[in-house]
């Protein structure tokens, strides 16, 4: 038994893919193969099995994997830990995230990179459910999303609360509705409606028609800054979380006005990280939340 053999069952029971694990690992499939064969006669038990879903593991492979994660992830971690005290630190990390959080990324980035140059960052932004989807494909590191009771309850996912944000009613400058401190669902029935299409929004404006009525959608897109221009060009209103446009243009110079949403009984809305739960937290991710967890809570705000 070596670790290149525990490293390799590692990489096949994440990614349930010989393939697959060949590709990341930049091993061959039958080198992959062999040696997972060796290791399972050494043992005198069958870790996978071919199924139409993939290289699935056995039984007695789930009670197998758990130990060598362990072992594969302090391994990885005296690395790591010697890469940070012999020299820069190098790596790329995947982050994705919803529209309401992409201002904090945005923040956190450039302090980031000041401090970690050699790590190369990849950003995305994509509607929670194809953000959640892509986690548990391991196509990202970590994803930026709104915590919901399904992510709170998921035994796959590891989640921490960021900030909390508060839904409004995003309308024209011109619009008589700017006039309003607040905004309740009867006085908004008759307003044509831009949404962007994320399986949360989506849930909130089933459960808003059912409770007060529907209203005409005008489109539905993934695009947040088309979203937005519908607003700026007075040709629908919208639903936001605030956090979404902190610092935006559009707010600043007026175009667009913010106006509480009241009387649907929603007050706070927690958003925050996610990653897959049993999968090696990486020094890079754990450093990325740490400086996410800075910013969030304010400290770096005299210098943005």
């Amino acid at each position: 038994m070596n670790i290149e053999q525990l490293e390799y069952v590692v990489e096949v029971a994440k990614t349930k893919s010989i393939s697959i694990a060949s590709e990341n690992l930049k091993i061959s499939q039958s080198g992959i193969s062999r040696s997972i064969s060796n290791l399972e006669n050494e043992l005198g038990m069958k870790l996978f099995i071919r199924s139409k879903s993939g290289t699935l593991l056995t039984d007695d492979g789930e009670k197998i994997v758990k130990i060598a994660y362990e072992i594969v992830s302090k391994l990885q971690l005296l690395k790591e830990e010697a890469q940070v005290i012999t020299t820069s630190i190098h790596g790329k990390l995947k982050i994705s995230s919803s529209p309401s959080l992409i201002t904090l990324l945005l923040k956190v980035i450039p302090l980031f990179k000041k401090d970690y140059p050699g790590v190369k960052l990849e950003i995305t932004e994509q509607a929670e459910n194809e953000i959640i989807d892509d986690i548990r494909n391991n196509r990202i590191d970590i994803g930026l999303v709104f915590i919901n009771e399904n992510i709170q309850n998921s035994t796959d996912l590891k989640y921490g609360t960021l900030v909390s944000g508060t839904l409004n009613v995003c309308v024209n400058k011109n619009s008589p509705l700017s006039l309003h401190h607040t905004l309740s669902p009867k006085e908004i029935l008759d307003q044509p409606l831009a949404m962007f299409n994320g399986v949360n929004m989506k849930k909130f404006i089933e459960q808003f028609f059912n409770d007060h009525g529907e209203m005409e959608i005008l489109f539905m897109s993934n695009n947040s800054e088309t979203v937005k221009r519908a607003v700026v060009d007075g040709i629908a209103i919208t639903f936001i979380i605030d956090l979404a446009l902190n610092d935006d243009i559009y707010v600043k110079n007026g175009s667009i006005v913010l106006i509480p949403l009241i009387d649907c009984g929603i007050t706070t809305i927690p958003f925050g990280w996610i990653r897959l739960n049993n999968q090696y937290f990486s020094y890079l991710e754990r450093e990325f939340i740490k400086y996410l967890q800075i910013v969030s809570t304010g400290y770096f705000k005299k210098d943005s």
